[in-house]
């Protein structure tokens, strides 16, 4: 496993075709994003499964996974984390082909050797308290599939701190994680620093995103985030997993990103806490 490496999720260092649409492939982009990211500091990128099936993606053909381990291993990244979006449009719970998906999918994940699969539970596939527990069987079956190919289940999801806590316990499975999105948990009302602390045995992942308490996402340090303070609990916790940026391009994708990297390393060395 690599360590407190950095990288970003893909799409997030080209220009998308509106200011609203932040999760894209870049479908055009993609073989230059891999080309330049070690360039400017970034070990690995967070390949994505879109919210409606795209089978231009690389990651569906054979064809697109060998040029893209050529591409890393070519400009010296690591692949490392994928982040499943494909079932914030459909219901896990209820996917009629979800057998098929996952085992096309892990299996590709395996050759790209992924070892983190991001799930993000939003929208169709929303975790919250009303339903969390309905989600056991679905988690406990996706995480044994991944064991196979020793690939660890993080989830990305907006659940309380006390439901989440108590989830975890019902699963009762050292496999399936959390990812910590600093701006999808920011809430008035919550206290992210005792939030961290609380779930350290847990988080296996970090998405750095600010957002303020509308909801909105923008550009790191313009938000509401108090990202001392989230550093000064992951070193804390002594966290040991990846930072992955998925954060809003602001006017400029390529030069938004450098500044987020030089943010973030900054309030690093301030803490010092070595990253």
């Amino acid at each position: 496993m690599i360590k407190k490496k950095f990288g970003f999720i893909q799409g997030r260092m080209t220009k998308s075709k509106s200011k609203n649409i932040l999760q894209f492939f870049p479908q055009k982009n993609w073989e230059k994003e891999i080309s330049e990211a070690n360039s400017y500091g970034f070990k690995f990128i967070e390949y994505i499964a879109e919210r409606n099936m795209n089978y231009k993606n690389p990651v569906w053909s054979k064809t697109g996974i060998d040029k893209m381990n050529y591409l890393t291993n070519k400009y010296n990244l690591e692949n490392y984390s994928f982040c499943e979006d494909f079932f914030i449009n459909h219901d896990i719970r209820k996917y009629k082909n979800l057998d098929n998906y996952i085992n096309k999918l892990f299996k590709n994940l395996n050759k790209l050797k992924i070892k983190i699969y991001v799930l993000a539970l939003f929208e169709k596939s929303d975790l919250n308290e009303l339903n969390y527990l309905s989600f056991i069987n679905i988690l406990k079956k996706l995480s044994k599939k991944l064991k196979k190919y020793r690939i660890k289940l993080a989830l990305e999801t907006n659940l309380a701190q006390e439901y989440l806590s108590f989830l975890f316990k019902k699963l009762s499975d050292k496999n399936i994680n959390l990812v910590y999105d600093t701006g999808n948990r920011l809430k008035k009302n919550i206290n992210q620093y005792n939030e961290i602390v609380q779930f350290k045995d847990k988080i296996v992942h970090v998405h750095i995103k600010d957002k303020n308490f509308n909801g909105k996402n923008v550009v790191l340090g313009k938000g509401n985030v108090n990202f001392k303070s989230i550093f000064k609990s992951l070193k804390k916790i002594n966290y040991k997993g990846c930072f992955v940026f998925e954060t809003n391009r602001g006017s400029n994708a390529v030069k938004t990103m450098i500044n987020n990297l030089k943010i973030i390393k900054k309030i690093s060395k301030s803490l010092r806490y070595e990253i």
